[in-house]
């Protein structure tokens, strides 16, 4: 095979021959894909229409390319803006085969070549959407599932609504004013019936704040002239036991319903596992290999003992991460330089490329003395800041980094690394689990490496293995899997932590901003931070490590998860005053809690439509690039998280359950949000977002088993303190548990004057009088027995109602710590002093090598760098059938089938009587009667 040490761009054939030049290739092995691509699929109107290209790509190339004020590269030869949009639609977007295999439509690996055709954005099957991999496929089945039950929920909370709406619960002939710009928040608790009163003991301290204070006074008794505290309460009826009882039927129902979903989940799992066998079916990873045993032929003739028929593939993974990233760093910085300087160099000549970059730098310097004097102090006072962050370095800085790293790496070359982990393919399902069985050891046996009436053909060179099913190949992170549990761990632990005092942080100022300074301002840091705190999440993540995407994921999911739910459910609860929480004005609870979910309806989704980012990058970065390479880039698609996703399913169904005795209404938006969350995010994953690597049931098994459970539980006791809490008044009367002998008995005050200063004249007052009572802190659980004796403002329906919901609380935090904590403790012990391993699914008796290159692929050491089009590898490939890798190089030929790979992989970045050395290895044995094709 060839060999060069610095990358050439990925696709366009110019630039290739330019920077493999010692490769001799000629003009017919470096045809790319991507011009057929762009000369033979001409967009048209009926091939938008069919699939085959998308509208964008067909607005462009016949409108909007022909005009300069799109496309100022329209006359360029180099830099075709066809190819970008074909890049985008065969390597960034999913293609399925034109042809069915089995009954169903394959999945094309990126860059396939055979005719195959843009999966319909409507029309997929959603059994379809589980190529992407069985996270993916559960994801959506799990949105569209749990938005029916929330349909049905809102369908059988059609009682409570009209109890809400009618003149019963709220007599007050301003009702239908208030709401006339948002009828539905007819259908709530919110109280627009008020009266004032008098109380004994009121302290103004409860009622200042901007929320609040115009429901506080003092006026003066026309009768004794004494001075008075005067409250304007909210007169709708408490909690009634019959709505209250229909609320619990329906959460009953609801929880059920969830439950029942989660178990069949469970199953159609273990279903689409067996309909998409892959290589993580027939494949299991040593975590603890002996560090010199890095030869596959001897892990083959180990496993072969277990196997029905044979090991097809061994994959020994080193510990080589410094060396790897020190080969990435020079690469990208190679990327950045090519920028500047011009084309047709070669850039494994250090002399000569010192002397291009001594030019150039003097040639940048003489162009900075002619520039106007705002220039000059721009480049005075921001360009050293900004080149002190990494950002704007030039050409000298740049030449002298990747020189450094040079000998970096030629000093890492020869270091010798240990083997961090093996991945052993079996041909056959039966040979997997049959090895899994064999060498099912606790862990203190592999702690201890003592294997108790351990049959000695199990025992690798006086090892006791750590074994486990292995998974999907592209999810493996092999620059972590040399971590141990405890770095992983304290990484995870450090970056909780922050992300916690983030959220308290963003809490308290939410807190202060939305009580003591303006709602405006509290808007806007609301805003800012549900933009900025997930962010920062995804960067504190890139510090952890984990040996697979799925833990990635998961890990992601935890913070993000708390974060969304604190800010959108527990803190607005918190921090709102709680008088306001059947307030009708537009920022009181029940407003802002129906502003959210209107805005998770209808705005979130729009927003990820729209993908200002990545539109800017297609249409107005693509057609202005200097470099074809440039272009490309423009063409990489938006960025998406599973886990991310999830974030947003959990945190709509802990807003309904949470908020539904207030709002039995808010099921029928959860409905309609889950509803147009299905719709754009699968329109999106098949026409806008980018590759991502194949996630498998880690993260909806996470989801289910914690924080759709978590959801309920927490969504349970909200909704028992909502109907023990009520009726939000902080008042009690005088006629129930005490006598309030310093009020009068007079009705008539005047010289009124509010809190927040207004003088309102003379007030008529409610001849009954009223003291004090905090009917916020009431304990957990929420029952009436947690009343303070001389504070009971419960009525006898209300104490019959919180009794079953408190009593209901305690039962599902029980269920929830059993199921969600016990259950895995136990395991967790368990796994201690027993092996755990248990075979799921039903063994499908297909071999490996028959669906090599279709749904199996195999575990090639790679990484995936952001700014690259293609992964990079780092094994030799020269003894697999380049089919087991997952995607293509546009300079698919193949009689050069393992060529096209070459520069996309890191070995040829170092010398080459090292790269056996100190790259991880690979080795294919397939079987007699499959034909190899190398």
């Amino acid at each position: 095979m060839a060999s060069f040490k610095l990358p050439s761009r990925p696709t366009p054939a110019q630039q290739r021959r330019e920077l493999s030049n010692n490769e001799g290739l000629n003009d017919d092995e470096v045809d790319l894909v991507l011009n057929q691509l762009a000369e033979a699929e001409p967009s048209s109107l009926l091939g938008a229409g069919l699939g085959k290209q998308t509208w964008s790509r067909y607005l462009v190339d016949n409108y909007f390319s022909k005009y300069k004020w799109y496309n100022p590269n329209r006359d360029s030869p180099d830099i075709s803006l066809a190819k970008g949009w074909a890049y985008f639609e065969h390597f960034t977007l999913p293609r399925r085969f034109v042809t069915k295999s089995g009954g169903h439509h394959m999945r094309a690996p990126p860059g396939e070549t055979n005719e195959t055709k843009l999966y319909s954005a409507f029309l997929t099957p959603q059994s379809s959407l589980s190529d992407w991999g069985i996270g993916m496929g559960m994801y959506f089945s799990t949105l569209s599932s749990i938005g029916v039950i929330l349909l049905l929920a809102g369908i059988l909370s059609i009682p409570n609504i009209i109890w809400y709406s009618s003149d019963r619960y709220d007599p007050s002939p301003n009702r239908d004013v208030n709401f006339s710009l948002m009828r539905i928040l007819r259908f709530s608790a919110i109280c627009s019936s008020r009266e004032w009163v008098k109380c004994d003991d009121c302290n103004a301290d409860t009622w200042n704040n901007i929320f609040t204070n115009n429901y506080y006074g003092t006026g003066i008794d026309v009768t004794t002239g004494e001075t008075v505290t005067l409250i304007n309460r909210t007169t709708c009826l408490p909690a009634q036991f019959a709505p209250g009882m229909w609320s619990f039927g329906v959460l009953l129902l609801l929880i059920l319903c969830i439950t029942a979903y989660n178990i069949y989940l469970s199953k159609l799992e273990v279903r689409w596992d067996e309909d998409n066998t892959s290589a993580p079916d027939y494949s299991l990873v040593v975590m603890n290999p002996p560090k010199d045993a890095k030869d596959p032929e001897e892990w083959k003739l180990f496993f072969d003992t277990f196997s029905d028929k044979q090991v097809t593939l061994v994959t020994v993974a080193l510990g080589n991460d410094e060396l790897l990233k020190s080969i990435v760093a020079k690469r990208r910085n190679i990327k950045i330089l090519r920028g500047m300087l011009p084309e047709g160099i070669n850039y494994s000549d250090e002399e000569a490329l010192d002397e291009i970059v001594r030019n150039e730098h003097n040639r940048r310097l003489a162009k900075e003395k002619e520039r106007s004097c705002l220039a000059k102090l721009v480049g005075m006072t921001i360009t050293p800041l900004l080149r002190g962050l990494g950002f704007c370095l030039t050409e000298d800085v740049i030449w002298k980094r990747i020189k450094a790293t040079n000998t970096k790496i030629k000093e890492l070359e020869q270091r010798d690394y240990d083997a961090s982990a093996v991945f052993v393919t079996f041909e056959t399902e039966q040979g997997q689990r049959t090895a899994l069985e064999a060498l099912n050891f606790s862990q203190l046996e592999v702690l201890t490496n003592t294997a108790i009436n351990a049959d000695p053909s199990s025992i690798f060179r006086d090892t006791v293995l750590s074994c486990y099913e292995a998974a999907d190949p592209d999810s493996i992170r092999y620059n972590d899997l040399k971590c141990t549990n405890a770095e992983i761990w304290l990484r995870q632990v450090c970056t909780f932590v922050v992300t916690c005092a983030l959220v308290a942080l963003s809490g308290y100022v939410l807190f202060l901003t939305r009580i003591g300074v303006s709602t405006t301002l509290f808007s806007v840091i609301l805003a800012a931070t549900n933009s900025l705190i997930p962010m920062i999440v995804r960067i504190l993540v890139t510090y952890e490590k984990h040996r697979r995407e799925g833990a990635l994921q998961a890990s992601l999911y935890l913070k993000i998860t708390l974060f969304r739910w604190m800010n959108a459910v527990i803190v607005t609860w918190l921090i709102t005053p709680f008088l306001v929480t059947i307030g009708e004005n537009s920022l009181d609870l029940i407003s802002t809690i129906n502003a959210t979910m209107l805005s998770e309806m209808i705005v979130a989704p729009l927003l990820r439509y729209f993908d200002v980012l990545s539109f800017l990058e297609r249409h107005i970065l693509a057609p202005r690039a200097k470099t074809e390479e440039q272009m490309l880039a423009c063409f990489r698609g938006g960025w998406y998280s599973l886990s991310e996703r999830f974030t947003d399913l959990t945190k709509v169904l802990l807003l309904c359950i949470f908020y539904s005795p207030f709002y039995p209404f808010i099921y029928f938006l959860g409905a309609a949000t889950l509803f147009f969350q299905y719709w754009m995010d699968k329109f999106l994953l098949l026409r806008g977002w980018q590759r991502a690597p194949t996630v498998g049931a880690d993260t909806p098994r996470f989801s289910r088993r914690y924080f759709s459970t978590a959801a309920i539980v927490i969504g349970a006791i909200g909704a028992g303190y909502a109907y023990a809490r009520s009726p939000y008044t902080f008042l009690c009367s005088c006629s129930s548990n005490r006598e309030c002998s310093n009020l009068t008995s007079s009705t008539n005050f005047t010289n009124v004057t509010l809190l927040n200063g207004d003088d309102i004249g003379d007030v008529g007052t409610a001849s009954e009088g009223y003291y004090f009572c905090d009917q916020k802190y009431i304990g957990f659980p929420p029952i009436p027995s947690k009343q303070m004796y001389s504070q009971q403002w419960m009525t006898l329906d209300q104490e019959n109602l919180t009794k079953i919901f408190g009593i209901f609380c305690v039962v599902v935090v029980a269920i929830y710590g059993v199921y969600a904590l016990l259950r895995s403790t136990v395991k967790l012990i368990l796994s201690l002093v027993t092996g755990v391993y248990e075979p799921t699914g039903v063994d499908q008796r297909k071999d490996f090598s028959s669906g090599v290159g279709i749904e199996s692929f195999g575990y090639i050491p790679s990484l995936e760098v952001a700014g690259f089009h293609f992964p990079f590898l780092a094994c030799n490939i020269d003894d697999i059938d380049v089919r087991l890798i997952k995607w293509k190089d546009p300079n698919h030929k193949k009689e050069n089938a393992h060529r096209q790979y070459d520069e996309h992989n890191l070995i040829y970045d170092v010398s080459p009587e090292r790269r056996n050395a100190v790259f991880s290895r690979v080795k294919h044995f397939p079987p007699s009667w499959c034909s190899n094709s190398k």
